[in-house]
C-alpha cells in the first residue's frame, strides 16, 4: 500500500493498492458509515431504453459511496465495497460496488481515524513476502500458502504408497517430482516439513531447483504439520515481521494460560473485569468483531493494554471465535 495524500483533520486518506494483500488491510480499515471515494466502472444506462442488456457496456466514472457493507473472498484478494452514490453522478441514492484491486486508487474518509485504523495502515506499508510450506511424509504432501491473513491450502499430492508391502505402483521420482513442479511454480520461500526422512530426500531431489528453504520436524504432515511448523516459529526463521506467525502464537499463549488457570481471561464479563482492574495487558480481538468491542478497545488503549487483531482465516481465528470473539492476556490474575 501507497499513501498518496492525507489530511487527518479533514479525515481524509487517499491510498494506491499496490498488492493484492492490501486488500486485506484495507477490509480491516474501511467501516459502515466511512466514505470512500475514486474511479471506478459502472453499467452505462441505455438510453430510450429501459430494459438494460446482459452485457451493458461500463463506462469509468469518479463517485463517492457512503459505505454500508463489505466483503473479503479470502485466496482470492478481492475486496467489495458497497455503498450509497452520495457524489459524482445524477442518480445520488442509488448504490454502487466498488471492487477493490492492485493499481487502483481510493480516498478513505473518517469521522475519526482512530489508533488501530492508522496502526493498521502503517502495517499494511511493509512489504511482506509471501511463503510456502511443504508437509510431507511418504503417503502423501501439502502445499500452503501463509497469507497476511491466513494459510490457504493450495494442494495435496498422494504417493500411492500402500499396504505394509508397498505392492501398489509406487515410484517415489513420480512423488517427489510432481512436488517439485507445483513448488517451483510458486517462487517463494518456503519451509519443507514432515515426519521420518521423506522430506530430507525431497530436498536431496530437488538440489539445485528450490534455494531459498529451510527443513524443519514435525509429527504430522498434512495441514496438522503446516500448523505445527508455524507454531513452532518455522514461518519467523523465514520472516520474522510475518502477521499469521505472531497470531497463532499469540493464541497459543492464551490457550496456555487458560489451560492452567493462569494470567488469561476471554469471553466479554470476564475481559470487562479485567479492564476495570487495569489488569489487561494485551487484549486479543477477533478481526470481524472490531466495531462491536470498539468500547473495550478504546479503553484498553488508555489504560497502556496493547490491541491484537486476529484473523478469522486461520486456525488461531477460530480457536478465538470459540471463546466469543473477545480474550486477553493478563498482567496479574484477576479472581
Amino acid at each position: 500500500m501507497k499513501i498518496l495524500y492525507q489530511d487527518l483533520k479533514k479525515g481524509e486518506i487517499k491510498v494506491k493498492v499496490e498488492g493484492e494483500e492490501d486488500c486485506w488491510h484495507l477490509y480491516n480499515i474501511v467501516e459502515e458509515g466511512d466514505y470512500i471515494e475514486g474511479f471506478t466502472y459502472r453499467s452505462k444506462e441505455s438510453t430510450g431504453d429501459k430494459i438494460r442488456s446482459k452485457k451493458s457496456e461500463k463506462e469509468r466514472v469518479y463517485l463517492k459511496i457512503k459505505v454500508t457493507d463489505k466483503e473479503f473472498h479470502e485466496f482470492t484478494n478481492i475486496l467489495r465495497i458497497r455503498g450509497m452514490i452520495v457524489e459524482g453522478i445524477e442518480e445520488t441514492g442509488a448504490y454502487h460496488t466498488f471492487n477493490i484491486q492492485p493499481n487502483m486508487e481510493i480516498k478513505i474518509i473518517k469521522e475519526e481515524w482512530k489508533d488501530i485504523h492508522l496502526k493498521r495502515l502503517k502495517e499494511s506499508l511493509k512489504i511482506q513476502p509471501r511463503i510456502a510450506i511443504l508437509s510431507m511424509d511418504d503417503e502423501h504432501a501439502t502445499i500452503a500458502i501463509v497469507h497476511e491473513y491466513g494459510v490457504e491450502e493450495l494442494a495435496t499430492i498422494y504417493s500411492h504408497k500402500s499396504g505394509k508391502m508397498y505392492e501398489s505402483k509406487y515410484d517415489e521420482k513420480e512423488y517427489y517430482g510432481e512436488i517439485l513442479s507445483k513448488v517451483e511454480r510458486l517462487n517463494v520461500p518456503i519451509a519443507v516439513v514432515g515426519p521420518g526422512f521423506d522430506k530430507n530426500n525431497f530436498v536431496e531431489f530437488a538440489k539445485g531447483r528450490i534455494k531459498n528453504y529451510i527443513v524443519e520436524n514435525t509429527s504430522h504432515a498434512g495441514m496438522t504439520g503446516v500448523y505445527e511448523a508455524i507454531k513452532r516459529g518455522v514461518i519467523e526463521r523465514i520472516n520474522k515481521e510475518n502477521r499469521v506467525t505472531e497470531e497463532i502464537k499469540i493464541m497459543e499463549k492464551l490457550l496456555q494460560e487458560i489451560s492452567k488457570d493462569g494470567n488469561a481471561a476471554y469471553g466479554i464479563e470476564e475481559v470487562k473485569k479485567a479492564l476495570e482492574r487495569g489488569a489487561i495487558e494485551k487484549l486479543l480481538v477477533l478481526d470481524d468483531m472490531v466495531r462491536e468491542y470498539e468500547e473495550i478497545i478504546k479503553k484498553t488503549e488508555q489504560m497502556g493494554g496493547e490491541i491484537a487483531i486476529i484473523s478469522h482465516f486461520h486456525e488461531g481465528g477460530a480457536k478465538l471465535q470459540a471463546l466469543g470473539g473477545l480474550a486477553a492476556l493478563l498482567r496479574y490474575r484477576v479472581e
